[in-house]
C-alpha cells in the first residue's frame, strides 16, 4: 500500500506545468506535495547544425578553451561528446544551475567546476577574472538566449566565444491538448508554472492570459519580466529553480485571496 506524503502542501490544487518531459523532478515534487499536476509543453527546442558550432566543438576537444559555460542541459548536449577530452586538457566546466551539472555528470561522468545558484548573473557573481593570457571562453547556448552571461564574462575581462547551439519556438497549437488548453482558458486550474522566458512568451499566443483566479508562479527574474511585460501577472517566483523552492512559491501564491485587480507582487 502506498503511504500518503507526510506533508501534502499543496493537496489538491490543480496545477498547470507549462513543459513535459520524462520524469520531470518538478512535476514529481508537485505530486508528493498533493497536487493534481497536468503538464503541457508551451515550447519546443532543434538542435541547430552549423560551420561555427562544429568548429567549436573540435577546438573544445582540442582543449582551445579555458572554459565552458552552460545555461542548459541542451546546450550541454550540443558538445557532449567532446567534454571528456575537453577536461583532459585543462578545459574548465561551469553550469548556470545544478540541474545542468547533474545533467553533464550524468552523460558525460565529468563534474562540474563551477555551479551556480541558478541564474546568469548569480555565476557571474562567482566566475573568476581570467589570468594574463588566459585561453578564451565557450558558451554554446540558445539562438534566443539574452547576452547577459557573454558581456558579463567580457566584462570580467575574458575572451569570449558564443555559438547558437538550439533554437526554442512556441509549439504549434495543433499539438496542445485541447482538454488542458480548454481547462486553462475556462480557469480551472489554481495555478500555472512558467519555468522559461520562452514559455512565458508561447502562453499568450497559445493558450491566452491566464484567468484571474490562476496564480502565476515563475522560476528566475528573467521570466518573471518577460511575463509581466506580456501582461501576466505573477504571483510569485521562486527563489530558487528548485523543485522545492517551487512548492513554497505556490504555497505562499495561493495562500492569498484572489482579486482581478489585485497588485502584483514585485523582484526584490
Amino acid at each position: 500500500m502506498n503511504e500518503a506524503p507526510v506533508s501534502a502542501p499543496l493537496d489538491g490544487v490543480r496545477i498547470l506545468l507549462t513543459r513535459a518531459k520524462s520524469d520531470d523532478a518538478i512535476a514529481r515534487t508537485l505530486r508528493l506535495a498533493g497536487a493534481q499536476v497536468d503538464a503541457l509543453a508551451l515550447t519546443v527546442s532543434t538542435p541547430l547544425d552549423s560551420a561555427q558550432l562544429d568548429a567549436a566543438r573540435d577546438r573544445l576537444a582540442d582543449g582551445a578553451y579555458a572554459w565552458v559555460v552552460f545555461s542548459s542541459w541542451r546546450a550541454a548536449r550540443a558538445v557532449v561528446s567532446g567534454l571528456p577530452r575537453a577536461r583532459s586538457r585543462g578545459t574548465r566546466i561551469a553550469a548556470v544551475g545544478q540541474a545542468t551539472a547533474q545533467w553533464i555528470s550524468d552523460h558525460t561522468g565529468v563534474s562540474a567546476d563551477l555551479t551556480g545558484a541558478g541564474s546568469a548573473a548569480a555565476l557571474l557573481e562567482c566566475f573568476p577574472a581570467p589570468s594574463s593570457g588566459a585561453r578564451p571562453v565557450l558558451i554554446p547556448r540558445s539562438a534566443a538566449a539574452p547576452d547577459t552571461l557573454p558581456d558579463g564574462l567580457r566584462a570580467l575581462g575574458w575572451s569570449v566565444e558564443a555559438v547558437d547551439a538550439y533554437t526554442t519556438a512556441p509549439a504549434d497549437i495543433g499539438d496542445c491538448d485541447a482538454d488542458i488548453a480548454g481547462n486553462f482558458r475556462a480557469g480551472h486550474y489554481d495555478a500555472a508554472v512558467l519555468t522559461a522566458s520562452s514559455q512565458a512568451r508561447a502562453l499568450p499566443p497559445l493558450l491566452g492570459l491566464p484567468p484571474p483566479s490562476t496564480r502565476v508562479v515563475t522560476i528566475g527574474a528573467p521570466t518573471a519580466a518577460t511575463a509581466r511585460r506580456l501582461g501576466i501577472a505573477v504571483a510569485a517566483q521562486a527563489s530558487s529553480p528548485t523543485p522545492d523552492a517551487i512548492v513554497r512559491a505556490l504555497t505562499d501564491a495561493l495562500a492569498r485571496p484572489t482579486h482581478a485587480d489585485a497588485p502584483e507582487e514585485r523582484d526584490s
